[in-house]
This record gives C-alpha cells, structure tokens and sequence, in this order.
C-alpha cells in the first residue's frame, strides 16, 4: 500500500510540529505584592480624576476617569522595597454603585521579573475582593494569561494600599529560532 501526502498537507505538518516544539513547557506563577495609591490632592500624587463631570464628587460619579501610576510594593508598608508601578485608567463606569472599570499596566522594576509588565483589565468593586482579568504581557510574561485577585487593605485620608494576588500562565522560552532573527 502506497501513501501519498500531498505538498500543502506537508507544509501544515511541519509548521505545525514547529509551534508545538517552539511552545511545548508553559510556566505558571503566582505573584503576591502591595499596591499604594497616594490619592489625589495629596503630596506626590499617583492617582488624578481628568475628567470629573461631576464636581459635587471629587472621585466617584458616572462617566469620571482617573489617571493611575501607583506604585507597586514587596509588602504592605510604604517604605517596602518597591517592585514597580501599576500605571493605566480607571473608569467610573456603574450607573448604580461605585465600581470601576480599570485598564492597567503592572510593570515590573525590579528583582526578577525587572523589565517585564502585566496588563489587566477589569472591575474594582471598593469594600470587596476584586477579581480581574491578566490578559497579556511583555518581556518574561508575553502572551500571559491569568487573573488577579485584590482587596483594600489599608485607608487613611492621603492613602490606598491594595494587596494583590496574580495567578497566570505563559509560555516559556521559544526552542526554535527562524534564521531570519539570528
């Protein structure tokens, strides 16, 4: 008996052989750090309401977006090595409550993952644990994926600090590299 396979059918094989090789070990991680907010109309300000279309509300109100570059913490008091910054928008976006939507870069500093980020994406609910979306990332954590949990572990008039936990997935180092990149 006489296999034949055709040339396309050749081609698909191989190219998809290569992927499987290229991304076979995924690697999965857990990171725990402090997020300190230093609101608004505070010294050294991290966090600023651009667009406030409700002055009678200096943070909360439908439709407000507020700037973020935070600061990323090894623990939860200030003066704890500091790993990176939590930079992006968040949006006053519930008719009803408070929550927001937030649209975040977590990028690393420091240790071992300096120079890689994390982008997260999804609702903080103040008062509750927040259950948000990783859905991609740079550097070490390219094509990460995975979700981050957070909750309000300290308030004062000039303060916000957030304890974080993040689970994701990606894949490791690619095994093959085309000659094209050498």
């Amino acid at each position: 008996m006489e296999v034949v396979v055709s040339f396309p059918s050749f081609i698909l094989f191989l190219l998809l052989s290569s992927a499987t090789v290229a991304f076979s070990q995924n690697y999965s991680d857990h990171l725990h750090f402090y997020f300190l907010e230093r609101v608004a109309g505070s010294p050294n300000a991290t966090a600023v309401v651009s667009v406030n279309l409700h002055p009678e509300s200096p943070a909360g109100g439908f439709g407000n977006i507020g700037v973020i570059d935070n600061i990323l913490l090894e623990g939860p008091e200030p003066s704890s090595p500091v790993i990176g910054r939590a930079q992006g928008l968040a949006v006053f976006s519930d008719l009803t409550g408070l929550s927001i939507t937030t649209a975040l870069n977590l990028v690393f500093t420091a240790g071992e993952y300096n120079g890689s980020s994390l982008a997260m994406f999804g609702r903080y609910e103040p008062g509750r644990v927040s259950d948000r979306n990783i859905i991609g990332g740079s550097g070490q954590f390219r094509l990460a994926r995975g979700y981050a949990l957070s909750q309000l572990v300290n308030a004062t008039a000039t303060t916000l600090t957030a304890e974080f936990d993040v689970y994701i997935t990606y894949p490791g180092p690619c095994m093959m590299i085309s000659s094209a990149y050498k």
